[in-house]
Order: structure tokens, then sequence, then C-alpha cells
């Protein structure tokens, strides 16, 4: 697909879009054409602030202007599944932010969708596409640390106030979902998929999840732990170790700055040059797969979206969280 400059449309005008938006000024390939909310008054002000021309009040609006290549989706998670699906069956690119649905039957059904119609579709897991992440999964692979036997990774922080999103179970609320699948995306891209999985979570009178634990088995021999919560300022670290060593990810590990690798050799900071605020590198990646006319992003795959949802399922069954619609759609 020849596209000199790829046309990006983004709904929601909330502060992981403003982000998004932002970093897109630093493609010079990129450029935001449109945007829509849930007001015109507030896709307005985005698109002033933004210099964007193309203002609507409903997301379908947007997908039926012809004026985008690419739909980038940042509305709170129970709304990710209908305009992905809708965009898709019109034939528009697709990146969405994470968790890319509430159930992984919904995932499934937006990947049947895309190849359906022959569309790109992809989950926003921006750590995936991080320079410094990828340099050191590239460390791990070369055997660096041996055979990865252990991980660990947490995504615990507290705020006084909380966004009001984070406690509404109709929102998707909770830790699990907004933090703790950072903690599977890193265990998973350095393990793989667990053979047994135990959770256990704190709940509030809401039945959100406030403070989750996971342990993960591995028929290898491998094991790891993974928290997530709301209730305190954790590490909020990453790393894997093996028998000749560890890697790690430090504070805020789904975007660092640098990583530490471990071994008898003695202990090294590793520095990875990176600009930006980090959601460029996957909007480079959905621009490289357009152009290539696949449906689907290697750095962002089809199969890791789903298999982390169908743990983040198992892992809300076992803790006792549910949501508006599971009964339509967990299993399956």
């Amino acid at each position: 697909m020849g596209i000199d400059q790829v046309r990006w449309g983004v709904v929601a005008t909330g502060n992981i879009s403003t982000q998004f938006t932002n970093d897109l000024a630093e493609l010079d390939d990129a450029v935001a054409t449109a945007v829509a909310s849930r007001s015109l008054d507030s896709a307005d002000r985005f698109a002033d602030e933004h210099d964007i021309e193309h203002r609507y009040d409903d997301h379908r609006q947007l997908i039926e202007s012809g004026t985008v290549d690419v739909l980038y989706i940042g509305t709170p998670h129970p709304q990710h599944y209908a305009i992905a699906r809708a965009a898709l069956q019109a034939g528009i690119a697709v990146l969405c932010e994470k968790p890319v649905t509430l159930t992984a039957r919904q995932a499934k059904d937006l990947v049947a969708v895309a190849h359906e119609h022959d569309t790109l579709f992809a989950e926003a897991m921006w750590m995936r596409t991080n320079p410094v992440v990828q340099a050191m999964f590239a460390d791990l692979a070369k055997g660096v640390i041996g055979e990865p036997m252990e991980a660990l990774a947490d995504f615990g922080f507290h705020k006084p106030q909380l966004p009001a999103r984070l406690l509404d179970p109709a929102l998707g609320g909770g830790a699990l979902m907004d933090g703790g699948i950072y903690p599977m995306t890193f265990v998973h891209m350095a393990l793989g998929r667990p053979d047994e999985v135990k959770a256990v979570g704190s709940l509030n009178d809401d039945g959100v999840d406030l403070n989750v634990a996971m342990a993960w088995r591995y028929d290898s021999g491998a094991v790891a732990g993974l928290t997530c919560g709301l209730r305190s300022q954790n590490p909020w670290t990453a790393s894997v170790s093996g028998p000749e060593g560890s890697l790690l990810l430090p504070n805020r590990f789904h975007h660092p700055d640098y990583y530490v690798r471990s071994t008898a050799s003695g202990q090294e900071r590793v520095d990875v040059p990176t600009h930006g605020l980090g959601y460029h590198y996957e909007a480079a990646e959905v621009m490289r797969a357009l152009r290539a006319g696949q449906i689907e992003c290697p750095a962002l795959p089809h199969a890791a979206t789903i298999e982390i949802l169908e743990l983040l399922d198992e892992t809300r069954r076992q803790i006792g969280v549910t949501y508006p619609g599971d009964d339509e759609y967990l299993g399956g």
C-alpha cells in the first residue's frame, strides 16, 4: 500500500489520547486528521490543541468520513470492542488501547473480523515496541542468562484521588485491567503462556479489584510472580532470571530508559537511546504493517493479545471480578 503520509483518527480526548497524539508529531509520515469525542466541544478543544481538521461528536461519523487510514481508540475499556469492530468492518485499520476488549472472546472476534475484511488490527501495548524493552529481550534471546527460570513483575501505585473510571465496574475498573496487563505481558514475553495460574485479590465493596497477586507455573520448571494494585507505591519493576544471571527493567518498567544486566561478569546498566513519550514507536510499527498490506503487526501479535486476555479472564474468575456483559462474552 503506497501511503506517503498516514492519516490517523483519534477516538476519545482523554490523557492517553493526548499523549499518543503528541507523540505522532515525532513521525514525519504521520498526521492526525480527525478526532471524535462524546461532545463536539471536547472534540473541538482537542482538535484546536493538536491542529486537527475534522471534528465529530460520534465515532461512527469519523469512521464514515473517509478522512483517516488508521483509527486510534483511547476510550475506556468497555467501549473498545464496538468501536474497533465498526472500524474494521469499514476497512479502517485499528490500533486500540489495551486491553483491546474485556474478554478473550471479544478479542478473537475482532481478529476474525480483521481477517474477514483484510484490515490491520493491533493492540496498543506500547511496551512491546519500546527500544529498551526490545533490547532487553534481544539479550534474553541470545542466552546471556541461560534458560529463563523465573520472572517477577509489579505494577502497583497509589494516588490519593484515583480517576473515577478505575473504581467503576461498568468501565472495566480495577488494578488488573489497567495495571496487571503489563506484568502479564512482560512475563508472557519472557516465559510464554503458563501451564498453571493461581490468583488472589482484594476487592472493594463494589467488586473492584484493588490489589491482585498471581503465581504462574510452567512445566519446564519455570515460575513467575506478578502483582498489581492501586493502594501502595510499589517498586514497579520487572525482571527475568536464569542460571547465568538476570535482566532487570527499573521503576516504570513499561517505558524504561535503561535495563540492568547482571551476570558472572558483573552488573551493567545498559542505556538505549529513546525519544518522545514512547507511543510513536507503536504507531510506527502500525504504519509499517499498513504499508506492507499486513493484517497483523509482528511486534503486536494477535495470538499474544488473545492469550493474555484468556489469562485475564481466568484471573478475574479466580478472584471474583465480573463486568456487565460477562455472561455473554466470557468463555467460548
